[in-house]
């Protein structure tokens, strides 16, 4: 069986499982709105991959031509940044100066994504439309990863809660760099790495939402 198929097939049924956790656990009066937009960046791997799935099983490519699967990734990284950097980071960082070297760290995260698109498909034999595609998920990239690593990092404060999703903030810098390493496996059109990448996003996407669930749990106790 095609080994692209299959990667597929495993990341999507675990980001559909990760997603309907979070929907029962976090879509409901007054839960957090933090965990709904993490819940919705799962679903949206989860409907991006089952594209793809439908997409290679009816005869058509994935690798050589750009394909709707393409906006669940990007759904996927606009909300795991929009839910750090609109409702998350303002409650750590101040803004003060103790806080300088937490903001400059976390730059490590884009640069090293930015480095890998800018050997693989700035400087490679890349078509145009290529290197469009993947640079435009390399800046989501770039700002999913900068909070998380941030809020990896970054010391516990007054609310408590950024010590309490570490946990999530990890998986999703995993997430994020699974992403690009997608992007250079898809380049080579190299199968097995494919289907290595596609178990490891799949067990990511399906541990993010319970991660979440027990880390506002824990704050909230």
């Amino acid at each position: 069986m095609d080994l692209f198929l299959i990667s597929n097939i495993i990341t999507c049924l675990c980001a559909f499982a990760g997603f309907i956790f979070g929907i029962v656990k976090f879509f409901a009066p007054k839960k957090a709105l933090y965990a709904q937009m993490i819940t919705l960046a799962v679903g949206c791997m989860a409907f991006g991959r089952l594209y793809q799935v439908v997409r290679i099983l009816t005869g058509g490519e994935i690798l050589e031509e750009f394909q709707l699967g393409v906006l669940g990734v990007l759904g996927s990284l606009v909300f795991l940044f929009s839910a750090n950097f609109g409702l998350m980071d303002s409650l750590a960082d101040d803004g003060s100066k103790q806080y300088f070297k937490y903001r400059v760290i976390p730059l490590a995260a884009p640069a090293a994504a930015v480095a890998v698109y800018a050997a693989v498909f700035l400087f490679g034999d890349s078509p145009l439309l290529e290197m469009i595609v993947a640079g435009i998920l390399t800046v989501f990239i770039s700002g999913a990863s900068y909070y998380n690593l941030k809020h990896l990092i970054f010391p516990d404060v007054d609310f408590g809660v950024i010590n309490c999703l570490k946990t999530y903030n990890l998986l999703a810098l995993v997430f994020e760099f699974l992403c690009v390493a997608e992007m250079v496996s898809n380049k080579s059109g190299s199968d097995v790495p494919a289907l290595i990448i596609g178990v490891l996003s799949g067990a990511v996407l399906l541990a993010i939402t319970p991660a979440v669930e027990r880390g506002m749990k824990k704050w909230t106790t």
